[in-house]
């Protein structure tokens, strides 16, 4: 997003076939992005000829492919057709396209839906279901760093990493940085480890409490040049004040950066009691997916406190993806005021300026309110 990117563009499978013959050839640089135009059709090719340009495609793009494919009535047809595509390596959970990890040579398998067909909604991973419909895949590790503020960040750290996505995308990207994820669960800690990481990727995942100064230590001694921790929009949300404060205190004395992700700008009775978040494969595969409201969970305005859960239903039965009992949707001013009390500098990020901005410079022009944000705090002196 925050970079020059290139894009080469294919009208036909004639020409998609030229194309990636330059780029196998070297004759032609990678593009970051090859748009699918005219008679360029994924949705009009046999499954064989389907198959064998997203074979050539994969290991051609840094980024992906943009296709405007034209409407398919079929529901299994649809359905077929993303999934050929998501088992080659790419996944539309972005809105920038058909993404890649960065220029990865790992053909990933994005088809979660495989899963649901032969056994159900038992059978959904969880994970992989709340990174198709809350996962944030517009923003990575290079939209930050290339910012004035961050240009000098060389270590990337990810408290409550989880399944660390935001490590793992970024090392791609720039595979000479430090990684180093923090998170209590040594499940998730034993599948990052088993993903298919660069060679070279200079990375530890921590099993450890991220409220422990002990462990932010260990951060701090393990950290090469300035350092960024990010901690996504759902997992800070699960503190209680105290706990916050705590966390912002002891990360911001041993990283030079804490971006919290924040959910857009809005008062929290705004927050309805059911959030339909279905995406069409789902829909093509039989289940929808939601944000459902708890009883007695109703958002209070006073606390910002609200108890609601991912799930997943086919009309028959439900599924429970995560848990939200209790959870604070820490409003943007709160943050600003916590960082005051602990003598913070507090930004926020400004994705037309593409750059962090002083909450003291507030932009109208900013998207703050109506996407998901990210808030950055420091003790340094900018």
């Amino acid at each position: 997003m925050s970079t020059d990117e290139v894009l080469k563009i294919a009208k036909s499978p004639e020409d998609l076939d030229k194309l990636l013959t330059r780029i196998e050839s070297g004759k032609l640089s990678k593009p970051d992005w090859i748009r699918f135009q005219g008679t360029c059709r994924l949705e009009d090719m046999t499954e064989e000829e389907r198959s064998a340009f997203l074979a050539r495609l994969h290991p051609c793009v840094l980024r992906g492919f943009k296709s405007t494919s034209k409407k398919l009535h079929g529901r299994k047809e649809r359905l077929a057709l993303w999934q050929s595509i998501t088992r080659s390596g790419f996944h539309d959970f972005s809105d920038l396209g058909w993404t890649k990890n960065y220029d990865s040579p790992f053909v990933e398998n994005y088809d979660y839906i495989s899963a649901y067909q032969q056994g159900g909604l038992n059978a959904l991973d969880p994970y992989k279901v709340y990174s198709s419909v809350l996962g944030t895949f517009d923003f990575g590790v290079a939209d930050f760093i290339e910012t004035d503020l961050c240009q000098n960040v060389r270590t990337i750290v990810e408290p409550m990493a989880g399944t660390a996505e935001f490590c793992y995308a970024g090392h791609f990207r720039f595979p000479d940085f430090r990684y180093l994820m923090i998170d209590l669960d040594e499940n998730a800690a034993e599948l990052v480890g088993g993903q298919n990481w660069l060679p070279r990727a200079n990375k530890e995942y921590i099993v450890g409490d991220v409220l422990a100064a002990d462990i932010w230590d260990g951060v701090k001694s393990k950290s090469e040049g300035e350092s960024l921790a990010y901690i996504g929009k759902q997992s800070h949300h699960f503190f209680d004040a105290k706990q916050l404060m705590t966390l912002m205190k002891v990360a911001t004395e041993h990283v030079d950066y804490l971006m919290l992700e924040t959910p857009q700008i809005c008062l929290v009775s705004d927050m309805g009691d059911t959030d339909e978040l279905t995406r069409p494969e789902q829909a093509d595969a039989g289940f929808k997916c939601e944000l459902a409201g708890e009883k007695d969970g109703d958002p209070n305005p006073l606390t910002n406190e609200l108890s609601f859960r991912l799930q997943a239903t086919n009309g028959r039965k439900d599924k429970t993806m995560f848990n939200y009992h209790g959870w604070t949707s820490w409003a943007h001013s709160t943050l600003v005021a916590f960082a005051d009390l602990l003598d913070l500098n507090a930004f926020y990020y400004h994705a037309d300026e593409e750059q962090f901005l002083p909450v003291s410079k507030w932009d109208e022009d900013a998207d703050c309110e109506e996407n998901v944000t990210f808030m950055l705090f420091t003790h340094r002196n900018v």
